[in-house]
């Protein structure tokens, strides 16, 4: 009796401790550079949406969704071969976060002042975030870092 006592505490422990490992292992991406290189495109991507817009440069804001669409498809290429439910709640909010850019860029075309543009553009930035939400923190771009290779500025 003592022993199968002993028994079911050493299972419930290890049950315990697997079960506290499995958040872990699903954080465990099979393309972790390439789903960090799109995170990252992502939110440049984003930050020139903003510089264009801050600048009055609308006729370039197409452009720039256009960019953020092949970004999020690059996302979607890095998580190919997850699980198919991560996938799907990863397209859920990424295609609500293209949509939000898309706004953008359809307002862009009539567009004279930046404000409300500026305004969708927060918007955005949120929906863009709830994507990020799905992985782990390590993986997630710093929005203020300047993009890679020297230029502060991002485009010139």
């Amino acid at each position: 009796m003592k022993c199968t006592k002993k028994i079911l505490a050493v299972l419930a422990s290890i049950g315990f401790v697997l079960m506290l490992a499995a958040p872990m292992w699903a954080t465990q991406l099979k393309s972790p550079d390439t789903v960090k290189t799109a995170l990252r495109l992502l939110v440049q991507v984003s930050n020139d949406f903003k510089r264009q817009i801050t600048n009055r440069n609308f006729a370039r804001v197409p452009h720039e969704y256009m960019e953020y669409t092949e970004a999020a498809d690059a996302l979607r290429m890095g998580i190919k071969d997850e699980p198919a439910d991560f996938k799907a709640r990863v397209e859920t909010r990424l295609k609500a976060a293209v949509a939000a850019y898309q706004k953008i860029s359809d307002m862009s075309a009539k567009a004279t002042d930046p404000d409300p543009l500026m305004a969708e553009h927060a918007k955005a930035v949120t929906a863009m975030n709830a994507v990020f939400d799905l992985f782990p923190a390590d993986m997630r771009p710093d929005p203020n870092l300047p993009p890679p290779g020297g230029r502060r500025g991002g485009r010139q």
